[in-house]
């Protein structure tokens, strides 16, 4: 059996490049099949996993706006070689671009492969023709990784082929571990402070400025032990006036920057936070948090609150709503953090593997070829 991943984003990608990192080191390791990916060059996914397997690697952009029509075209060519070259009978898409340069290749050169399609996002599919045309028809199975998002799939037609599979987790690789003095010390951080820290990145969609307005909220006291760390690429200094510096909370808010390796920064943790306010389909962040064994605040967006059991290893909050989670800053006093912590670890290592999570994938494989 030959398989070949696709996925769109330059740059990070974010929970995309964690789910086919696991996906695709892990199938290599324990399956005699071959695997292949088509990536932009440009994205972190094509470097990390460039360096390891090479030949397997594809450097392939899915452009897909009407005004780059004949680089679709030249880039349909390429993955269709790519297909016919090394004889794929399954083809696992990711996000919209790909899907449909994968859709043009089986159309226009008549390839005999199947198109499972993993969606990553909470947003309700469109209904237009060419959706249908793109899901029903040019879909062979479909992956949702929340029960949130299986909800919010209307068609039958598209219901008779789909399965949910949350997102996995190395357990081994996330798992507790002592907290980073030197890193506290390096930030200013104080024995008495409470830190809160998001590693799901510094856009606005993922909801931190609602934690920071809620904490701006509290008195002068209470509101100086509190220390927020947001690790991502750094937002602009507009962003940061707007919701930091007009809220006085330059003091409380640390910018962390993007990291590879997220561990130590949540070693120093009291507990984490991912507030998104709109879209979030489960968050790889917030299941590596919990893996850690910090207790996580979570907005009830999307497939958010499946990680969660309230008040047992962590919190759901109103989404977009900052009175919300100041009712659970006002309650971290009389918290039994320590436990909560454990009972994260507990849910993590009893829901949150990887295993599960790539047997039920590759099963779906077997099946469709």
């Amino acid at each position: 059996m030959n398989i070949l991943f696709t996925n769109f984003h330059p740059g990070n990608g974010g929970g995309h490049t964690t789910y086919l990192t696991c996906l695709f080191r892990n199938l290599k390791k324990v399956k005699q099949d071959n695997f292949f990916l088509a990536v932009p060059e440009s994205s972190k996914l094509n470097a990390d996993l460039k360096a390891d397997f090479g030949d397997s690697v594809f450097d392939v952009d899915f452009p897909a706006k009407p005004r780059e029509v004949f680089a679709v075209f030249r880039n349909v060519r390429r993955v269709a070689g790519i297909i016919k070259k090394n004889e794929i009978d399954v083809v696992h898409v990711n996000g919209n671009p790909d899907h449909k340069v994968v859709m043009l290749c089986k159309c226009f050169y008549q390839l005999n492969f199947k198109i499972v399609r993993t969606k990553h996002d909470s947003k309700r599919i469109k209904s237009n023709f060419f959706y249908r045309l793109l899901y029903r028809t040019y879909t062979d199975h479909f992956i949702v990784v929340s029960f949130f998002q299986k909800k919010e799939v209307s068609s039958s037609r598209l219901m008779k082929k789909l399965s949910v599979i949350h997102n996995g987790i190395d357990l081994e690789h996330f798992s507790p571990r002592a907290e980073a003095s030197k890193l506290k010390c390096q930030l200013g951080i104080g024995s008495d402070d409470v830190v809160f820290v998001s590693v799901a990145g510094s856009s606005l969609h993922k909801g931190w400025q609602y934690l920071v307005e809620a904490a701006s909220m509290l008195d002068d006291d209470r509101k100086c032990n509190i220390k927020i760390i947001i690790a991502g690429n750094l937002p602009s200094d507009s962003v940061v006036e707007q919701y930091v510096v007009s809220k006085g909370m330059q003091d409380n808010v640390i910018f962390y920057g993007f990291i590879r390796d997220v561990r130590e920064v949540v070693s120093i943790a009291d507990l984490g936070f991912v507030l998104s306010p709109e879209f979030e389909a489960i968050s790889f962040a917030c299941r590596e948090m919990m893996a850690l064994g910090k207790p996580v605040m979570v907005s009830d967006c999307g497939g958010l609150p499946e990680n969660i059991d309230d008040k047992v290893n962590g919190w759901i909050v109103q989404a977009g709503d900052a009175h919300s989670i100041k009712v659970v800053l006002d309650g971290l006093k009389g918290a039994d953090l320590k436990r909560m912590s454990s009972n994260a670890r507990l849910k993590a290592a009893s829901e949150f593997g990887e295993a599960d999570f790539i047997k039920k994938t590759y099963q779906i494989y077997k099946l469709l070829s």
